[in-house]
């Protein structure tokens, strides 16, 4: 078993959700994990249900020697929002993450690495780009760097709702088990029904892109193989030339079989977990 914490931090807009996982056993190797833009990193990174196996990310890391911190940005899970849900965009999440990076600095962990899945590889990117010196590695997990076009029309409404069909159906069938569909469907659409909209205002007015030339820290970026068709994934570089213009030659660009946009709990986990893994405990 590993050492496992639930507690609440101080953040820019409120107190912050953050959960942590074997971090006391993982000599120093620990990863912040960025959520994506509809659920929390407690539910995104932490998903488990009865009858499935090996399906949290954190979990994976842990056993393979990585601690790992998650949290949810302000208005997710259990994160508070003092503010309008559609101005949660990037630069707000930016804070948040910087906030969880400067309490780790004070348990004593002052260089982790970083990952991002989604939305939070624009977020975790961009964090780099100005604080190369506070992380030791970075992941991009099927980031959507940001930049690009518009992703129309503006939301109507404040919050998105976290429906059991939509998530049902954001786990393609051909990758994930019905099982894990079911279940990851009714844990979200129970415990997180809401989200703030403000990432989808932000893709609207137009983002700023993750600059690949500013993030120098050691990188990998990393795919399921049929993930990246929605618009707004699709930034303002093809990812091989975002790849080939990061500004470090410690690089590793990865495509793994049989997974899409929620790679990392869907089929091929364990390749995943490995992948990433193997990278964040290299010397």
């Amino acid at each position: 078993m590993f050492d496992n914490t639930d507690l609440m931090i101080p953040g820019p807009d409120g107190q912050l959700s953050v959960r942590t996982r074997g971090i006391e056993k993982s000599r120093g190797k620990v990863a912040v994990l960025v959520q994506g833009a509809n659920v929390s990193g407690q539910a995104g990174y932490d998903f488990k249900f009865e009858g499935g196996t090996d399906y949290s990310f954190m979990d994976g890391l842990a056993t393979r020697g990585v601690g790992s911190v998650t949290f949810s940005i302000r208005g997710y899970e259990k994160s508070e929002l003092n503010s309008d849900p559609l101005s949660v965009q990037t630069e707000q999440a930016i804070e948040d993450l910087a906030a969880v990076v400067d309490w780790l600095g004070s348990e004593g962990i002052s260089t982790p690495h970083l990952l991002g899945w989604s939305w939070g590889g624009r977020i975790a990117g961009r964090y780099v780009e100005s604080n190369p010196d506070r992380i030791d590695r970075l992941i991009l997990l099927d980031p959507a760097l940001g930049g690009g076009q518009l992703i129309l029309p503006h939301p109507s409404e404040e919050w998105w709702d976290n429906t059991y069909d939509y998530f049902f159906n954001r786990l393609e069938e051909e990758f994930t088990e019905l099982e894990a569909r079911k279940a990851f469907a009714a844990l979200v659409s129970s415990t997180e029904p809401k989200a703030p909209n403000g990432i989808r205002q932000e893709n609207a007015n137009g983002s700023v892109p993750a600059d690949p030339a500013a993030i120098t820290r050691p990188t990998m970026m990393i795919y399921g193989d049929a993930a990246g068709a929605a618009n707004y994934m699709n930034g303002s570089q093809r990812r091989g030339d975002f790849f080939e213009s990061l500004g470090t030659q410690d690089k590793a660009l990865v495509v793994i079989p049989g997974a899409g946009d929620y790679a990392h709990i869907q089929n091929p986990r364990h390749r995943f977990q490995k992948a990433v893994a193997d990278f964040l405990t290299l010397s």
